[in-house]
């Protein structure tokens, strides 16, 4: 292989989780409904800031995470800087436990998501509460966040498939 097929290569991989979470922006932002609208969207870039920040944190270093982020906002009319902070909040999480994870069995990291998803949810409610005056209801909110942890295992499956073969290439 050539040197620059492989310096392609290498910025591919390096690439792939900060285009998951833009991917997982936009899908985001699609007027998808699941199962009729009966299932609120997951919020796949939390999934891949919290995955990526505990099993390759090289990989999706803070600026992309705020980029992916601000794309975030922009793309739902949301406050600025209110999602690059709830992912930057979700990686320092991951981070600061990563140690704690590395050896884990899924059940114990999928907790851990489960936690910082809570964190999430909790930010995100009071910023847009005290931006309306009014208490907003949690229901929407909680449902989507509810989604997004029973759909973490999966997701985490793949992008452990994609971080074992494809990334490092064991």
């Amino acid at each position: 292989m050539s040197r620059r097929a492989e310096g392609l290569s290498r910025l591919a991989k390096a690439a792939t989780p900060t285009v998951l979470g833009l991917v997982g922006v936009l899908l985001l932002a699609l007027p998808l409904r699941l199962a009729q609208g009966v299932v609120p969207t997951p919020v796949l870039p939390l999934v891949v800031v919290f995955f990526w920040s505990i099993y390759g944190p090289s990989y999706l270093p803070a600026g992309s995470i705020f980029v992916i982020g601000l794309l975030q906002d922009f793309l739902t009319g949301g406050p600025l800087g209110l999602w690059p902070a709830v992912y930057l909040i979700v990686q320092y999480i991951a981070l600061s436990q990563r140690s704690y994870f590395a050896g884990r069995e899924q059940g114990v990291v999928w907790l851990g998501f489960a936690f910082a998803a809570a964190v999430a949810a909790i930010i995100l409610w009071l910023v847009m509460s005290l931006m309306s005056g009014a208490l907003l209801p949690v229901g929407g909110l909680f449902a989507q966040m509810v989604a997004t942890v029973a759909l973490y295992p999966v997701f985490a499956a793949g992008f452990s498939h994609l971080h074992s073969r494809v990334i490092v290439e064991v």
